[in-house]
């Protein structure tokens, strides 16, 4: 996120902020173009750039174990703190990451105990995705089988505003999207 102020001139375009044809730029080449355009004739003049970065992706692989879901739950939890998420946005996408990552191992492993689970979460300035990957097989809902369970994808549903569920030969990933409002 950049914020330009200039009490004099007009701030540069959107294009001109985020490079040119609105490409993303690095930190340095934003602040050396914006420095550029600056006047070198000594005048007194009030600017100021104010840039924050977003953190990175996190990126978590874990063996399917339940043992690793509380240790995937605090590096979640630290890494959306540290984006700033609203709490009852954290705690949703907290509840949701946990039943799909619970899912993966129980179900998409159930014949591969300890094979690998894989979080990605990324953040952007209104919404966080998390896509949460097995490589196991798919296991088809029966829940009239076990009617006291068989509630996690109705919750992730109820808890973010958007959950695709892919099953395929190579495993199932499940993508989760959420809008942040501030």
């Amino acid at each position: 996120m950049a914020q330009y102020e200039d009490a004099v001139r007009e701030p540069p375009s959107g294009d001109e902020a985020a490079g040119r044809g609105g490409r993303a730029v690095t930190a340095d080449e934003f602040t050396a173009r914006g420095t550029a355009r600056l006047p070198s004739h000594g005048g007194h003049d009030d600017v100021a750039v104010l840039l924050r970065r977003r953190p990175g992706p996190l990126d978590l692989a874990f063996p399917a174990e339940s043992s690793q879901l509380a240790p995937v739950r605090e590096a979640l939890r630290a890494w959306l703190d540290h984006c700033r998420v609203p709490p009852r946005t954290r705690q949703n996408v907290l509840v949701a990451a946990g039943e799909a990552c619970a899912n993966a191992i129980e179900h998409g492993h159930r014949h591969a105990r300890g094979a690998t689970v894989r979080l990605h979460a990324d953040a952007s300035a209104d919404g966080v995705r998390l896509v949460v990957a097995d490589s196991g097989s798919w296991r088809t809902p029966q829940p009239q089988a076990r009617p006291h369970r068989g509630r996690g994808m109705a919750l992730m549903r109820a808890l973010m505003q958007q959950v695709t569920v892919t099953p395929g030969p190579s495993g199932t990933s499940v993508e989760m999207r959420t809008r942040i409002t501030r």
